[in-house]
């Protein structure tokens, strides 16, 4: 018989029934000995139970139990009290079975067991010999030297640069949503050489927990930054890595460097892996460097498999998922890609090493070769102003270099005025410029213009070349007769401009004007007055307060005093009527709930003929805060939780969403959105949204 089981069962039943009631081991109601025997036994006598139960112990009771394993023959009464405290009666602790001492919690759990005296033995205290077979071993993890300060993590340096890049100009995405080629090209000079071959792993690991943390946004093939971006780069560089990271640990997605090794992954809990993988890394000592290949035998030999039945906790586990040299084998790459990556660890030549401290940078901007400055990742959140004057041309470990281009910059203010703003930029966080900028930030002559509406001329070959990248402006170009010069039709001379200053690129000379504009009618037929007394009335009724455009009162009377008397009888009935729409029809206006919400939570007194004088208003009252939130969500590009109604039967589900477009379908509201949960776009009714949370 088992030598637990046997000494659980020599064990007082008062002492039997405190361990199941402290190990939560359930006990029917006059179960006899040995049905209580079995029980506890199938509770504890497992080695899966003892690692579980002592990952949660102290270090002073891993201690007591690593002294008490090593003690053959097991520890007499008083000496026991002597190192690890008083022991209770079997009564008083059937009271209260909260252990007060070390040795009351090693008692309650099973794990220290009272023994008779015998002829060679006093009374004493014994641990089973399978509880010490199966007790990790304490984990000494065999160093190899003193490690330095470990450069920013990868990972990190990945999403600051993905986001100031994507401040100039947005990035191209695929269908699934990683960057295309191009996208890392622009990308790859902003790391050095020898990490040239990780980038496209790199940033298909980081760019979804940009998305996940709601730092990017990918819509129409593009990746582009969100308003959140510029707080994210504000923090330190300790809370940035510790988002990605909670980002990483709650993803629902499988990770693609576990995916390429083949192991079985079905009914995996990927968020307990990934903390698994991080609990363990954290045992290491830090700043001290370790040999990776010898690192998970002696992890494992302290906390056990890399996978059991709680990493595979979706399905039934009837044998260890991996075998351990799979496990290994796992546990490698992770130090290589995910950990490395988010600087959990780093790697110097062939050793690996917790890093005990990350290497300072100095914060400060400093100016290198005339035209290019280079900014810290420690202060790359007042980079994002530069994104109009230039682009990124490299980086390294600790920041990244960026050119002044100023000729490429368009904006609506006048070129002094951002000279000015370049110039206050630079003087803040780098100093005055020196003297070969003075002529750079001075020259803001516009390199490009348009000669007679066909003709596209450069000052050099370079900057037509950048202007021609986007296919926006490639596309109205009909040929290229020389460097520096390009054809385009008199037709699409405002589509060039329009095309141009959307990339960036400021253009000599005003836009011309559209040809063939559209004149108005010389005089309006009666028809065309009584559309506009009804138009000005609904308008000055129903828009909302702070509208740009205001109508006078006396337009609409004197469009009434011209209209023959059966059509102003007519529109005297329609103005009567106005007020008493159904607003929700189908042929609607899909402007009219907005207006209403509006109105339903505007605190001043309502106009005479305001909509909440009417029961119209009190019809999407119940709705109009939800569409303002999921409006207001849209316009915010943030995400909303809401409580939906799933069948139309009452019962609800919670969702996360991000709101992509507000339309209206007959009498209903929809949003388009992209929920979190599903991983997938969806459609929501609005009248289905039982609650915003």
């Amino acid at each position: 018989m088992n030598r637990w089981a046997l000494m659980l069962q020599q064990s007082p039943p008062e002492l039997q029934r405190l361990i199941a009631r402290v190990q939560r081991v359930s006990l029917p109601r006059g179960c006899d000995a040995a049905e209580r025997l079995r029980r506890l036994r199938r509770a504890l006598c497992s080695a899966a139970a003892v690692r579980s139960t002592y990952a949660t112990l102290d270090d002073d009771t891993h201690a007591a139990l690593d002294a008490l394993r090593r003690r053959r023959g097991g520890i007499d009464v008083n000496e026991l009290v002597r190192q690890y405290g008083p022991i209770r009666s079997l009564r008083q602790l059937a009271r209260d079975p909260r252990p007060q001492s070390i040795a009351e919690r090693l008692l309650v759990l099973g794990w220290l067991l009272p023994r008779p005296a015998t002829p060679h033995h006093p009374p004493r205290y014994v641990l089973p010999p399978e509880l010490r077979r199966a007790l990790p071993l304490p984990l000494a993890v065999a160093t190899a030297g003193t490690a330095p300060d470990a450069p920013l993590a990868p990972a990190l340096r990945a999403a600051i640069s993905l986001l100031l890049v994507c401040a100039a100009t947005p990035l191209a995405v695929r269908a699934d949503g990683m960057l295309r080629r191009s996208a890392l090209r622009a990308l790859m000079p902003l790391f050095p050489a020898h990490e040239a071959d990780i980038i496209a792993d790199l940033y298909a690991f980081v760019l979804p927990l940009l998305r996940q943390l709601g730092l990017v946004v990918c819509y129409h093939g593009r990746c582009t930054i969100t308003p959140g971006a510029a707080p994210f780069l504000a923090l330190p560089h300790s809370e940035q890595r510790e988002r990605l990271t909670n980002a990483w640990i709650a993803s629902p997605d499988p990770d693609r460097w576990l995916r390429r090794l083949r192991l079985a992954l079905r009914g995996i809990d990927w968020p307990l892996l990934r903390r698994r993988l991080i609990t363990w890394t954290n045992a290491v000592p830090a700043g001290q460097f370790v040999v990776p290949e010898t690192l998970y035998d002696t992890l494992a030999a302290s906390f056990g498999p890399l996978a059991d039945a709680q990493t595979h906790g979706f399905r039934t586990i009837r044998r260890t998922p991996w075998q351990p040299q799979n496990a290994a084998q796992a546990f490698h790459t992770a130090l290589r890609e995910p950990l490395a990556w988010l600087g959990i660890v780093a790697w110097y030549h062939q050793y690996v090493y917790r890093p005990a401290a990350y290497a300072g940078v100095d914060a400060g901007w400093r100016y290198e070769a005339a035209g290019e400055v280079f900014i810290p990742f420690a202060a790359a959140d007042a980079a994002l102003q530069l994104a109009p004057h230039g682009c990124w041309v490299r980086g390294d470990h600790d920041g990244l270099t960026f050119r002044v281009t100023p000729r490429l910059t368009h904006s609506a203010k006048p070129a002094s005025l951002q000279q000015s703003t370049l110039h206050q930029l630079l003087s803040r966080y780098a100093g005055p410029p020196p003297a070969g900028w003075s002529k750079l930030l001075e020259d803001q002559r516009p390199s490009l213009q348009v000669f007679d509406g066909v003709l596209l001329l450069a000052e050099t070959p370079d900057d037509l070349a950048r202007a021609l990248r986007a296919r926006s402006v490639r596309r109205y170009v009909r040929a290229r007769p020389a460097p520096g010069i390009a054809l385009t039709r008199r037709a699409e001379q405002v589509l060039v401009y329009r095309a141009l200053a959307r990339q960036g690129v400021m253009v000599a000379g005003d836009p011309p004007e559209p040809t063939n504009p559209a004149t108005p009618p010389d005089a309006l037929s009666p028809g065309d007055c009584a559309a506009l007394v009804m138009a000005c009335a609904f308008y000055r009724r129903y828009a909302p307060g702070g509208m740009p455009l205001t109508v006078d009162d006396q337009l609409e009377t004197r469009l009434r005093v011209t209209l023959p008397p059966p059509l102003r009888a007519a529109v005297d009935e329609a103005l009567a009527r106005l007020d008493h729409v159904p607003l929700n029809l189908p042929g609607a206006s899909r402007r009219f709930p907005t207006i209403l919400e509006d109105h339903a939570t505007d605190a001043a007194p309502a106009a005479p003929h305001s909509p909440d004088n009417h029961p119209i208003a009190n019809d999407v009252s119940a709705h109009a805060v939800y569409l303002r939130t999921l409006r207001r969500a849209l316009d915010q590009r943030n995400p909303v939780t809401i409580d939906y109604d799933t069948g139309g039967t009452g019962s609800t589900e919670r969702r996360t969403i991000r709101p992509l477009e507000l339309e209206q379908r007959g009498d209903a509201w929809y949003v388009r959105a992209y929920c979190l949960r599903r991983q997938a776009e969806r459609t929501f009714r609005v009248d289905r949204i039982q609650g915003i949370v």
